[in-house]
């Protein structure tokens, strides 16, 4: 019975491919994967190879059987996690709500404009559970909410009142004239 690296050894290398993902894909831990399997194409060992690209021995062993399984096209398959949501449906429609119809002030928060560190905090204040901004994001954008990078006059062109602008908007078009 043959070993795993005399498996990949026996696959013809296709350095034009491997050329082309190293290039196609930024991350590096799917390039740290391809450096792998060039090294070892290469004939080193797995032991040099794990110190080489700075993995543990079975986690090379793991990108050595997908290599196997499905070659470079299935060992540079991003990684993706599906997360259940730590807030249900009426807590995430509530939180919809509340960001369209409230202010972080009416939560106890000394800002006027919704960030996520702010939204992170109010749903830990209100139900107790905790979450990273870049969660808070995936959250918005399922509930088909845009975000945007805040700016700090938002809060005062807010508390304009139309008739207001509309009035200095004359004056300065009956000035120009």
């Amino acid at each position: 019975m043959k070993n795993r690296t005399s498996k990949l050894r026996e696959i013809e290398p296709n350095w034009e491919l491997w050329q082309k993902l190293y290039y196609q894909n930024q991350q590096s831990y799917i390039r740290q994967k391809l450096l792998a399997i060039k090294y070892l194409w290469l004939g080193d060992s797995r032991p040099e190879v794990a110190q080489k690209v700075g993995c543990s021995y079975v986690t090379l062993t793991e990108w050595i059987d997908k290599f196997i399984k499905g070659g470079l096209l299935e060992l540079t398959k991003p990684i993706t996690h599906q997360v259940r949501s730590r807030l249900n449906e009426s807590q995430q429609m509530e939180l919809k709500r509340m960001i369209l119809e409230s202010r972080p002030t009416d939560y106890g928060i000394d800002r006027a404009i919704w960030t996520g560190k702010i939204i992170s905090r109010v749903i830990e204040q209100r139900w107790g559970v905790s979450l990273k901004d870049s969660r808070i994001y995936e959250i918005l954008d399922s509930l088909k909410l845009s975000h945007q990078k805040a700016h700090r006059d938002y809060e005062e062109s807010r508390s304009r009142t139309p008739k207001r602008v509309y009035s200095n908007f004359k004056k300065n078009c009956q000035v120009s004239k």
